[in-house]
């Protein structure tokens, strides 16, 4: 029974959270004076969606093109599972929950690239390419990004990088490191400006192309849903995740992380879109130096501020 509900109440949490992150960015689109316009936008396109014909591609290889949305939402699933709303709402806690986090991603490039495949289409497969390419370049400065908190925490376990900033916040002192996980985290959810491998303006939607009705309302909760967890995982590793002041645990983490995805997606419309070269340069010729710079700086203040290992 509890592990039941424990899929229930992370399966309505990503629900929630991709409901969120698409009002937010219907808010940001029609402005501050349409807001019972922005909230009520994104359930009309899931019943519209819902209500449109699920057309397959008469030459799509059936079994990749129709399990990439499924395995998209499962790997978001997957990743809230170590998100915590509190001290007391720990769904799943293991030891190594941070390797877990980054490592759990792994199938969101398989979801995509048969998306991308399945389709046996032109724009599919430039698509896939183009995505295959995006996520592995954002891995490593990802990863790299995740172990400034966890060094300066000593553990692998989100509650313990939570209870470890009860004094400051990580985002002071790692400003480099929180850089870097944002912009790694909007490479991994194609956010603008990182979404060339589904534009529509040059390939027709990519890898997402070909989808239509339920199966393309699934693969957009999946991304939006998964950008909601990456900015919650944000909170904890950056912004001392559920404390707070006056307000339950819940409710600041709510809080936080609607005001992170807020921030993040505003100060990212004034960016132009990237290129595939010019994406693929920042990657590995910016974030993978200044992520090795961040390691060594993190390891350096963690000694000076902390005064050795916690």
């Amino acid at each position: 029974m509890n592990n039941l509900l424990i899929v229930l109440g992370v399966l309505g949490g990503l629900l929630a959270g991709a409901y969120g992150v698409a009002a937010l960015q219907r808010l940001l689109d029609l402005g501050p004076r349409r807001v019972g316009t922005a909230l009520v936008l994104p359930l009309t396109t899931a019943f519209s969606l819902l209500r449109q014909t699920d057309l397959t591609p008469r030459a799509a290889d059936g079994w990749l093109f129709h399990s990439a949305p499924l395995v998209a939402l499962t790997t978001a699933a997957l990743a809230a599972l170590v998100i915590p709303l509190g001290p007391d709402l720990l769904g799943f806690d293991p030891a190594i929950g941070l390797f877990y986090f980054v490592i759990v991603f792994g199938p969101f490039i398989v979801a995509v690239m048969n998306a991308g495949w399945g389709q046996n289409s032109k724009a599919g497969l430039f698509g896939t390419f183009r995505a295959a390419a995006h996520l592995l370049a954002y891995e490593v400065p990802f990863g790299f990004a995740v172990i400034g908190p966890v060094m300066a925490a000593g553990s692998l376990q989100v509650s313990r990088v939570v209870v470890a900033q009860s004094g400051l916040w990580y985002a002071v002192w790692q400003p480099l490191g929180l850089a870097l996980y944002l912009v790694s985290a909007l490479f991994l959810t194609f956010r603008h400006p990182f979404d060339i491998p589904q534009a529509g303006s040059e390939l027709g939607g990519g890898v997402l192309g070909e989808y239509s009705g339920p199966r393309l309302l699934l693969f957009r909760l999946a991304l939006d849903g998964l950008f909601g967890v990456v900015m919650a995982m944000g909170v904890v590793l950056f912004f001392g995740g559920w404390q707070g002041p006056w307000l339950p645990p819940a409710v600041w983490m709510v809080l936080k992380t609607g005001a992170l995805a807020a921030a993040v997606l505003w100060a990212t419309r004034f960016v132009p879109r990237l290129r595939q070269d010019q994406m693929l340069s920042l990657a590995w010729k910016v974030l993978l130096p200044a992520a090795l710079l961040n390691v060594a700086l993190v390891g350096i203040l963690a000694l000076v501020i902390l005064g050795g290992t916690p």
